[in-house]
């Protein structure tokens, strides 16, 4: 090679270092002009809040802090509040925290467990499943954070509470001796300590057809009852209970209760007027016609009368101490033995105790394939679907099989299920009233003697009752399921 050109090439290796390091740092200079603008929106993406909100950040209150957290499907968050948590990414609105009193929805308990473990995992009645579950879906999930309010004293920031209840409302003499005094205590504590309307959901009574009330509360109240809601003027509630729903009250949010028995039961203890519309589980499922599809359904099986239907029993409450009744006979004698496709749908362990002395009495030995139970609410309703009819005692059972679009019959052994199935227009008796002669009874005889879905005009009870929660929601402020503003609109 000659000279000059070993000579241009040498100054070029050694020039090519220094130019390399020119352009790293011309490029330093415009990443550094380009990160001033740019960096803090960026980086702070991660966080949730870019450098431009910086001064909206700074001005939101805790509770809209608390809030910031992104939350999809319902999921649970803390139920305290973190002083850390950052600020809403802008133009992101703020989705309403709802704190909620009751059982743990996020997750869907294992399958394949043994009755006694189910209960353990779930609890003693799975009818109380139904009831929270239908409750836990009055809410637009992809609207709300959820806010699982545990214990009275914990520092909690919501824009409402929802707390659904069961049957807690009940004459003073056995309220004072049952561990229901620990449980409204409990409630009252929460709706007391927080700053935000309460949304008492669906609250019941425990009255039965046979109890004598007062006694020893205004000390000359000794009426037996009957059947007739008119009864309820003579139910005294404890202090404590009372106390809680004027807590509720108080905060502006509302009482909606069971049924008119209920209502009138709170009226009469001196307090203003509920909104008696039923069980939330009214609402489960989101056909504005559901009642049609139920009345044609309940023709279809009048027009089939045949023994090879599919018939879903619940079971009748029976405690292991005291006599199987006629009507638990009945079951035994004029439906598990006569439609030999029927199944016992269990909601408690003492279910399956009265099962298995209907066998010891009347040789009733039901197979592993016609004894179901569902611990999963979900599970429940979709386990129910093919099924043609269901019949029997309990509320929540028939309302999982409604919600399956599968009719049926209810029958009130008590004032809770008595005011619970004409609020929602079911087809039921009472069991003071219905004719349940365990050698005659024929079903579609009894189908023949009540009104049907259509004559008692359930979809516009359906209508009504959505209509209230659409307006109460609206008031609140708390997004409602859209399937229920569906059913208000049809």
């Amino acid at each position: 090679m000659p000279p000059t050109q070993r000579t241009s090439a040498s100054s070029v290796r050694r020039q090519a270092p220094i130019a390399v390091a020119l352009l790293i740092f011309v490029s330093f200079l415009a990443w550094t002009k380009h990160v001033g603008s740019s960096s803090a929106v960026q980086l702070n993406h991660a966080t949730g809040h870019s450098k431009s909100t910086k001064q909206e950040a700074a001005s939101l209150t805790d509770k809209q802090l608390a809030s910031s957290s992104a939350d999809t499907d319902g999921g649970i968050v803390s139920s305290e509040v973190d002083d850390s948590t950052e600020s809403v990414a802008a133009g992101t609105p703020l989705k309403p925290r709802i704190g909620w009193v009751g059982h743990s929805l996020t997750d869907r308990p294992p399958s394949g467990l043994r009755l006694k473990d189910a209960v353990r995992v779930a609890t003693s009645n799975f009818g109380n499943l139904v009831w929270a579950y239908a409750a836990w879906q009055l809410l637009d999930h992809a609207a709300v954070e959820v806010v699982e309010v545990v214990r009275p004293g914990v520092k909690v920031e919501v824009d409402a509470l929802l707390m659904p209840t069961a049957n807690l409302l009940f004459d003073a003499t056995p309220y004072i001796k049952s561990p229901m005094q620990r449980h409204t205590q409990m409630l009252y504590g929460l709706a007391h300590s927080v700053a935000a309307p309460t949304l008492l959901v669906g609250i019941g009574s425990q009255v039965e057809f046979d109890q004598v009330l007062g006694v020893g509360v205004a000390g000359n109240k000794t009426k037996a009852v009957s059947a007739d809601f008119a009864a309820a003027a003579d139910v005294v509630l404890h202090q404590q209970q009372v106390q809680l729903l004027r807590q509720v009250q108080k905060s502006g949010g509302i009482i909606t209760t069971r049924g008119k028995f209920t209502e009138a039961i709170i009226t009469a203890n001196g307090l203003n007027p509920p909104l008696p519309i039923g069980c939330p589980s009214f609402m489960l499922n989101h056909n504005p016609r559901l009642g049609e599809v139920l009345q044609k359904k309940w023709d279809a099986v009048l027009a089939a009368r045949s023994t090879k239907l599919r018939l879903a029993i619940t079971m009748p409450a029976t405690p292991r101490t005291k006599g199987l009744p006629l009507h638990a006979d009945l079951l035994a004698k004029r439906i598990f033995k006569l439609f030999p496709n029927s199944v016992a749908v269990l909601q408690t362990e003492e279910d399956a105790y009265t099962l298995q002395r209907l066998n010891a009495k009347h040789g009733v030995c039901l197979g592993a394939e016609r004894v179901l139970f569902y611990y999963d609410a979900q599970s429940w309703i979709d386990g129910l679907k093919d099924f043609d009819f269901v019949f029997g005692f309990r509320i929540h059972g028939t309302m999982a099989a409604l919600a399956a679009e599968v009719p049926g019959i209810v029958v009130s052994k008590d004032y809770r299920i008595k005011e619970l199935a004409e609020a929602m227009a079911l087809p039921s008796v009472d069991l003071l009233a219905a004719k349940l002669d365990d050698d005659s009874f024929d079903l579609f005889e009894f189908m023949d003697t009540l009104t049907s879905y259509e004559a008692a005009g359930f979809d516009q009870r359906r209508r009504e009752a959505a209509a209230v929660y659409v307006r109460e929601f609206e008031r609140l402020k708390v997004p409602l399921n859209p399937g229920v503003a569906a059913i208000a609109g049809s």
